[in-house]
């Protein structure tokens, strides 16, 4: 299992003092970094895939935020355990100047599932993997990342040491969280519905297989739907059929193709289902709603 990712990062005022040590194994990538920011230091990142970040410092002047939240104003301290879902920008503003070690574990998608999956259930683990989780790191955590970290930098151990002590760190770290299953949100992130809508509108109004929308957000599809209906308040065909039925009207509206090429250049069956499926979402006929445009 490979690791595809893309992880954007920019800094200001914080320099890295030693190399980063790395090991990748199937599926996750580990770092460990040692770095300095000045007062007044900060960063903006980005990643398209979950990430744990495990500060061995006190963090407590650092802030960071979410989004486009400014830190500096809206921030909150840095916690020793930091988990962020694919997705997320995260900022950070340094309030003093400090030196700090921590270790960043990125997980595909895929093998942090797999992993959380037979423990909490499908459901409960799509939940967790899906939203920000802060809290601070009891002394055991702190003791299972320096040995994860010592053959980070060593390779001391083989493959299986580096994935099952990956696994232990993991489970240390979100423990509380495993513990109150309950408290998951089981929702999409924005960046997730951006890249379904992104996905949609490539195919030009066709309809979408629930599997392939599954699949552009990297999800089961009995999670997908559950996590989909809880975010939107329909189901994914009830929103394709949404989308399908703009882009119509879109079609109406600035083209003068005829009700029934629209109804061909969106692939639904023919003019009849066209106009059913237009008809339920926008209260008439697509001749009906194109002649109400002129009054």
């Amino acid at each position: 299992m490979t690791l595809l990712q893309n992880f954007q990062g920019q800094t200001a005022g914080i320099e890295v003092t030693e190399p980063a040590a790395s090991r990748f194994c199937n599926g996750v990538l580990g770092l460990h970094w040692q770095a300095r920011g000045g007062r007044g230091a900060g960063g903006t990142y980005w990643s398209d895939v979950p990430r744990l970040m495990l500060f061995l410092d006190d963090m407590s002047s650092v802030k960071i935020s979410e989004g486009g939240a400014d830190p500096r104003r809206a921030g909150r301290p840095v916690s020793d355990i930091v988990y962020v879902p694919a997705g997320y920008t995260l900022r950070s503003h340094f309030t003093a100047a400090l030196e700090f070690r921590h270790l960043d574990l990125h997980f595909d998608p895929i093998w942090l599932r797999d992993y959380l999956g037979p423990a909490l259930g499908e459901t409960l683990a799509e939940g967790l993997m899906n939203r920000m989780i802060e809290r601070d790191a009891p002394p055991q955590v702190h003791r299972l990342a320096e040995l994860l970290i010592d053959e980070i930098s060593g390779n001391a151990f083989d493959d299986l040491y580096f994935e099952n002590l990956t696994r232990a760190v993991l489970m240390a770290a979100l423990a509380p969280e495993i513990a109150a299953p309950q408290r998951c949100s089981g929702r999409l992130t924005s960046y997730q519905m951006q890249k379904l809508k992104t996905a949609f509108a490539k195919r030009g109004g066709r309809r979408m297989p629930v599997s392939d929308m599954a699949a552009v957000v990297g999800l089961s599809e009995s999670w997908f739907s559950h996590a989909f209906k809880s975010t939107t308040g329909m189901s994914p065909l009830q929103w394709q059929k949404e989308q399908r039925v703009r882009s119509a009207q879109e079609l109406l509206r600035e083209t003068g193709l005829s009700v029934a090429e629209i109804a061909g250049r969106l692939g639904f069956a023919d003019q009849s289902h066209f106009t059913k499926v237009f008809r339920a979402v926008a209260g008439q006929t697509p001749a009906n709603w194109r002649r109400s445009l002129t009054g």
